[in-house]
């Protein structure tokens, strides 16, 4: 009798433990509302005020995806690991957030995207180093819109430098794929 008490209380501790883990990783909340943490989105009612960039030609050449250079001392550390932004992999997690809050803080509806009433998801590889550096950026798969193409690559870059690599990491370089979803509020 006592040993099923303590397996039933075991089960209960172990459930409020899991349920608490994941609304405190946002991805449930309280109130039962689940996330789709694999994509980050904008949603805008009104277009943000003109800025000189808008007036600048959207067609601007990205910059190739490269490896980055290693040098001879950084043969012993892993050179490099690929991942998803929204990863579920511990080691990555909380750097992950720092980045993807840092994007979240900056990013906008480009604003002639919104006048054309422009919809659309795009996937962006990007490159850090371990000092935090952006290498390199570039589009996986296109949303269908140039302004909506180019204005996930530019928050990528206008949000760096990101944060050293913590030591855990023993990387000289993470590659992060990240989904940016445009859609209009009616």
């Amino acid at each position: 009798m006592l040993s099923k008490k303590i397996l039933i209380v075991s089960i209960m501790i172990s459930l409020t433990s899991h349920v608490l883990m994941l609304y405190m990783t946002n991805i449930i909340e309280w109130r039962g509302k689940v996330y789709d943490e694999d994509i980050i989105t904008v949603s805008l009612k009104e277009p943000p005020e003109k800025t000189e960039k808008d007036d600048k030609d959207v067609k601007k050449e990205n910059r190739p995806f490269h490896q980055a250079e290693h040098n001879a001392n950084s043969r012993s550390m892993k050179q490099e690991d690929t991942v998803d932004i929204n990863t579920l992999d511990v080691k990555y997690t909380p750097y992950l957030k720092k980045i993807k809050r840092k994007i979240e803080d900056i990013w906008v509806y480009p604003k002639a995207a919104f006048e054309k009433e422009e919809e659309g998801t795009a996937v962006i590889k990007f490159s850090i180093s371990d000092s935090g550096t952006l290498l390199a950026s570039a589009i996986v798969t296109s949303s269908g819109s140039n302004y909506l193409d180019l204005g996930a690559l530019d928050v990528v870059r206008s949000a760096a430098p990101y944060d050293p690599f913590p030591q855990e990491f023993n990387l000289t370089q993470l590659n992060v794929v990240a989904r940016f979803a445009y859609t209009l509020i009616e």
